[in-house]
C-alpha cells in the first residue's frame, strides 16, 4: 500500500509541476509521459488504472493538461500478456 501511495504522490506532483504557468509545452509533454516496463498481468492492470486515474480523476483538476498525457506500456516480447 506504501507503494502505491507514493506512486499516486508522485502522478499528483507531476501535474502540479506541468500546470504551472511558466512551464513550456515541450516540457508538459516529458513531464506527462508515462512508461510501464513489463507486458504481463500486473504491468497491463498498472496501466490501466494509470490510465483511468488520469484520465477521469487528474483530468477532472487538470483538464488543461489531459492533451498532454501519454502512457506507453513496453514489453520485451511479441504481445503483451503472455502469460
Amino acid at each position: 500500500m506504501d507503494e502505491a501511495l507514493k506512486i499516486r504522490r508522485k502522478v499528483v506532483e507531476i501535474f502540479e509541476r506541468a500546470s504551472l504557468p511558466s512551464t513550456p509545452v515541450e516540457e508538459k509533454k516529458r513531464l506527462l509521459s508515462f512508461v510501464v516496463v513489463g507486458g504481463g498481468p500486473t504491468g497491463v492492470e498498472f496501466s490501466a488504472e494509470l490510465h483511468d486515474f488520469v484520465h477521469e480523476d487528474m483530468a477532472y483538476l487538470y483538464p488543461e493538461l489531459k492533451d498532454y498525457v501519454k502512457i506507453t506500456l513496453l514489453e520485451a516480447g511479441d504481445h503483451i500478456l503472455n502469460m
